[in-house]
């Protein structure tokens, strides 16, 4: 498939087009909430980069994994 890299799931990859680098996110792992919330970097090779409010870069699987985008809300 054109534009694919080699890991990238299909399913995986489609869940996370619109998200964009520098989303705020929640990540999940078997319903849990991971180390609060963090911020969208990029997919590669089957993996969610991603970064914590400590400001630890993380590389998390997406096989078992759920992300949810933080709405910021406006007052």
């Amino acid at each position: 498939m054109p534009g694919r890299r080699s890991g990238d799931r299909g399913t995986s990859r489609s869940r996370l087009d619109g998200f964009r680098r520098g989303d705020e996110i929640q990540v999940f792992s078997a319903g849990r909430q991971l180390d609060g919330n963090g911020t969208f970097i990029r997919v590669e090779d089957g993996f969610l980069v991603w970064e914590d409010n400590s400001g630890n870069r993380n590389a998390t699987s997406l096989e078992s994994i759920s992300v949810r985008r933080v709405r910021r809300r406006y007052y």
